[in-house]
């Protein structure tokens, strides 16, 4: 069979399609299947504190006025796995009792990948994206142990 004759009959076939499905659309239909628009978004606003941006506004000014403690209590989130829900150890050592600046200087350490022990390794991918923010942040909330 020719390599164009294919094509063309490609070509209508996709064409059929795209026709098909075009007339047969219901024009309500938002593309996304949200209708709460009009009374109901403002139902809606008015149960959850205001619009989404309002509800934004408010969790970063919550954020801005936090704690560096509090702070790093969410950071430390993704450390719970190796160095326990309250810094006991496990995998890792044990961050218990760790000065606040020792933490600092060795995530700083880690961050900028060097070798502070045998398990520095698996310690320079979760370093290597935090901020001094973060960093600062998550000590405080050990050092407070």
């Amino acid at each position: 069979m020719n390599a164009h004759l294919v094509a063309a009959v490609f070509m209508l076939v996709v064409s059929g399609i795209i026709w098909a499905a075009t007339t047969a659309n219901n024009p309500t239909w938002t593309g996304n299947k949200n209708v709460c628009v009009g009374e109901c978004y403002e139902t809606w606003k008015a149960t959850h504190g205001g619009g989404i941006a309002d509800i934004e506004q408010a969790k970063q000014q919550a954020l801005a006025a936090a704690s560096p403690a509090v702070l790093g209590e969410a950071y430390y989130g993704q450390c719970v796995a190796c160095h326990g829900g309250r810094g006991e150890g496990g995998i890792g050592p044990p961050l218990q009792g760790q000065a606040r600046v020792d933490i600092v200087a060795k995530l700083t350490a880690y961050r900028a990948g060097e070798k502070r022990g045998a398990q520095s390794a698996m310690m320079w991918p979760v370093a290597k994206p935090m901020t001094d923010n973060d960093i600062d942040n998550l000590a405080a909330y050990t050092a407070a142990w």
